[in-house]
């Protein structure tokens, strides 16, 4: 069963990336519920910016455990202008 706070932070996937609540949620101007790809994207932003998984939770709202899951599979993917072997 999900928790009242997860379903506080987490939207439905809807196919529309909103850029605005992704800044806000990375920086952490202010609490945002963000969809799964919203969240990587928010994620990504801070790793980026030299953040750390502790400030992934934090700004996010997610376990310890999820915030290094989700860093490292961040990690993990291959970078822009990287070449990917076939």
């Amino acid at each position: 069963m999900t928790s009242p706070l997860r379903r506080r932070w987490v939207l439905p996937e809807d196919g529309i990336v909103d850029d605005l609540a992704v800044e806000l949620a990375a920086t952490g101007r202010r609490a945002v519920p963000l969809t799964p790809t919203e969240r990587r994207l928010a994620a990504a932003r801070i790793l980026a910016a030299g953040g750390t998984p502790w400030r992934i939770a934090v700004r996010l709202h997610l376990s310890g455990q999820a915030a290094h899951a989700l860093a490292a599979a961040i990690r993990a993917e291959p970078q822009a202008g990287q070449d990917v072997a076939a």
